[in-house]
C-alpha cells in the first residue's frame, strides 16, 4: 500500500465517523422525549384526600412531584403531620397503599418526607423505623428521616388505574 492508499483510507474513515456522529445527534433532534416537556400538567389524582383518609395523623400533603429515574416515574410527597411523633409501620403502609391505589399512574419508587408544625418549630418527622416493618417493600433514606420505597406491587398486588 502506497501513502496516497492509507490517506485515502484515513479520510474516508474520518468521514464515515462523522457521518455516524451526526447521525446519531439528528435523531436526537428530531424526535424528542414527550415527556421532557415541562408544560405538561401531571396529574395526581386524589392524593390530597386519599392520604389524610387513610391515616388521620395526616393533616395535609405538600408538594406533589413526579420524575423519571430511568426506571419509570418517581413519586414524591411531603406529608404535614399532627405531632413530630415517629409514624408506625401501620400509619405508614396506609400511606403508602393510599398512593398507590390513588395515583393515575403507576410509580415504580415513592419518595415520602414527614414534618410538623407544632407550637412555633418545625420537627422532622421519622419514617425510617416504620419503613423497615414494611415487608417486601425495598427502602432507602431520603432526607431527614424520609424514606423511597420501591416494591409496592409486591406488598399491595399489581397497580390497576383508580376507578
Amino acid at each position: 500500500m502506497t501513502r496516497r492508499d492509507l490517506s485515502r483510507r484515513g479520510l474516508l474513515a474520518v468521514g464515515l465517523s462523522g457521518a455516524l456522529i451526526a447521525g446519531l445527534a439528528g435523531c436526537g433532534i428530531v424526535s424528542p422525549d414527550p415527556d421532557s416537556s415541562e408544560e405538561t400538567p401531571v396529574d395526581f389524582g386524589n392524593i390530597a384526600t386519599a392520604v389524610p383518609a387513610a391515616t388521620p395523623r395526616v393533616v395535609d400533603v405538600r408538594d406533589p412531584q413526579q420524575s423519571r429515574n430511568g426506571f419509570g416515574h418517581r413519586f414524591g410527597l411531603g406529608l404535614i403531620c399532627d405531632s413530630g411523633d415517629p409514624f408506625t409501620t401501620e400509619e405508614l403502609d396506609a400511606v403508602v397503599e393510599a398512593i398507590w391505589r390513588t395515583l393515575p399512574w403507576e410509580p415504580n419508587t415513592i419518595k415520602l418526607t414527614a414534618g410538623a408544625d407544632t407550637d412555633g418549630v418545625h420537627d422532622v418527622v421519622d419514617l425510617r423505623s416504620a419503613a423497615a416493618g414494611l415487608e417486601g417493600l425495598s427502602v432507602t433514606n431520603a432526607g431527614q428521616g424520609g424514606v423511597s420505597l420501591t416494591g409496592m406491587a409486591e406488598r399491595y398486588g399489581a397497580w390497576t388505574a383508580p376507578e
